[in-house]
């Protein structure tokens, strides 16, 4: 719930406690001969049935999961057009052409943005950024933004994490004289752009073999291919691409791209550079989040520095997040942090409030019952929001979910889905009735006029009924195996060894079942959360819990001593000291 402490013009939402029970699917054991080829090279059977769990079932599979370096990622040169792009920035640094690197307003294309702008001027090349503004530009190119570069002497534009669904402005481009070069990592169209060079693994002809990087993975491999050709720093700085992997592993984990092949290396790689770094603008986002470093994983990035980063493109503007990462005045960095972090407050607020209302929707219309995929929208919900919107009620009612801010002429939407749901063919197809749109399988963004909303929700529904089935959208909750309360500091070592954890390679998840719950307390604002101290039976100690924005179910545990639980385990610090901690993600009375 939000307080008197709201920004002007909210009004907190009274908040409703009803909510959808979700089935446990604990995942079937690993084949006996699987788990022994395992130990025979020297894996737990925890670490085995983890592996087995993320669908890594063949010695290969196995093998470059863990011993995958950055000597053996693919060569840039493999991507579809890398060599044309390679030429053209060559030809641009020598005739002293300026160059615009284009980018999206969320983490992925602001570190996408800062990782090409600071490379290019390292190297001598006359750059300067575009990052539109969320509300009133929109995402990708757009003719406004193509005039103002033109008219700044821009003759080359690159775009970062955008531009692969932007046919009629790269070619209102051509018309102005820019030459274009795409880089974007989201699901090419049927008919795509008529740009210089289009950087995507996922257009038809690249040989590249890892297809799941993000936007700035992509802008990554450019700058890879560009010292191998020679364009280096000019500026005494010995700037290497492996130094710009902090931008990479912030990129890449907040896009949620997949934590598998090579983003694992450069996530991996990365997060040893951010927790050795010495870029103001991160040092001050660390001290700010209130972080450590050297202490930094995925989760550091995931739920501490991203949420600052975004903050900036969903209140305000993305380039405050550009000028963070990029400035070599510390004291300005850390007023820059700060903002960021009163920023991210705000969107914290906003979220809650517009969470709550969404949440009333559903259930006031029944929505989660009637339609296998939702469409919900307000006219106050502000477009930088509506993503995390969907997000969170896509996660707890198991179905496609597109959240929009509804405007008198347009409406903006992000919609998230499910994994047995493509939310962008699904809305490709329905492309006749939109102004623009863009995404992956199952996150998109798109804007289209008020009027035609009925229209194109109706299609997406019968789409949606198709396609799904009633079994398949029952909330699940995958748990990776059953664990006893003395079994959890060894789970927790042996699992560390699949780091770093994401999209794919997901934290693990166990359940134990009748675990002695010994006190019962809220916590936070309003009591949004509880901690649990639960008593180890076997070792006769308290093992500490924390349920977060389950408050509400505070009355379910203070009448049971016996419950089962799922869990996240996790290292926590109080006070100095190192200790264990149960993240509860759900839980049971024990039968």
């Amino acid at each position: 719930m939000l307080t008197d402490k709201s920004p002007a013009g909210i009004t907190p939402a009274k908040a409703t406690t009803s909510r959808v029970e979700r089935v446990w699917q604990v995942q079937p054991a690993a084949p006996a001969d699987f788990l022994e080829e395992l130990a025979s090279a020297g894996y737990s059977r925890l670490a085995a049935q983890l592996l087995y769990n993320r669908q890594l079932t063949t010695p290969a599979q196995i093998e470059y999961f863990f011993k995958a370096t950055y000597a053996t990622l693919a060569d840039p040169f493999l991507i579809k057009d890398m060599g044309k792009a390679v030429e053209r920035i060559k030809a641009a640094r020598t005739a002293g052409e300026k160059i615009a690197i284009y980018g999206d307003f969320d983490a992925d294309g602001v570190t996408a943005c800062a990782l090409l702008v600071q490379y290019f001027r390292a190297a001598g090349i006359n750059v300067v950024p575009r990052i539109p503004h969320r509300v009133d530009e929109g995402y990708g190119l757009n003719a406004p933004a193509l005039d103002r570069l033109v008219a700044q002497d821009v003759r080359l534009v690159i775009t970062v994490d955008c531009g692969i669904s932007n046919v009629a402005e790269v070619e209102y481009a051509r018309k102005l004289g820019l030459d274009v070069i795409i880089t974007d990592h989201h699901r090419p169209p049927e008919v795509l752009p008529a740009a210089f060079a289009i950087l995507n693994t996922r257009q038809p002809g690249c040989e590249y073999p890892d297809k799941g990087m993000a936007g700035v993975g992509m802008a990554f491999n450019l700058v890879r291919a560009l010292a191998q050709a020679g364009i280096k720093p000019t500026d005494g700085s010995g700037l290497k691409p492996r130094d710009l992997l902090d931008l990479v592993a912030l990129g890449t984990v907040c896009d949620i791209a997949p934590l598998g092949g090579e983003n694992r290396v450069l996530v991996a790689a990365g997060l040893k550079a951010l927790n050795r770094t010495r870029r103001p603008g991160i040092v001050a986002l660390i001290e700010a989040a209130g972080l450590k470093p050297g202490k930094l994983d995925t989760g550091s990035i995931g739920f501490g520095l991203g949420p600052r980063i975004n903050a900036a493109g969903r209140i305000d503007d993305a380039i405050i997040a550009y000028e963070l990462l990029l400035t070599d005045d510390l004291e300005r960095a850390r007023a820059l942090a700060n903002e960021l972090s009163q920023k991210n407050k705000e969107r914290q607020q906003k979220l809650a409030l517009v969470l709550e209302e969404a949440r009333q929707q559903v259930f006031r219309e029944n929505l989660h019952e009637k339609n296998n995929l939702m469409v919900l929208s307000g006219e106050s919900w502000a477009a930088g929001i509506v993503g995390l919107v969907a997000g969170r009620l896509c996660e707890e009612f198991n179905r496609p979910v597109l959240v929009l801010e509804r405007g008198p002429e347009t409406s903006k939407g992000s919609a998230r889905s499910v994994a047995s749901f493509n939310i962008i063919e699904a809305i490709s197809e329905c492309q006749d009735l939109l102004l623009r749109h863009g995404g992956h399988k199952q996150a998109a963004g798109f804007t289209l006029e008020t009027a035609k909303l009925d229209e194109f929700t109706a299609r997406l529904q019968k789409l949606a009924d198709e396609k799904l089935q009633a079994e398949t959208l029952v909330p699940r909750l995958k748990i990776d195996l059953a664990l006893e309360l003395d079994e959890i500091e060894t789970a927790l070592d042996q699992a560390a060894t699949l780091e770093p954890f994401g999209s794919e390679n997901p934290s693990p998840v166990y359940v134990t079942y009748r675990a002695y719950l010994k006190d019962v307390k809220p916590v936070g604002a309003d009591g949004a959360h509880v901690r649990l101290k639960l008593y180890d039976t076997s070792r006769g100690r308290i093992v500490e819990a924390i349920a977060f924005r389950q408050g509400s179910r505070i009355d379910e545990l203070l009448k049971t001593r016996y419950v089962d639980l799922v869990y996240a385990i996790e290292q926590d610090e109080w006070q100095g000291q190192a200790r264990l901690q149960l993240r509860i993600i759900d839980f049971k009375t024990s039968v």
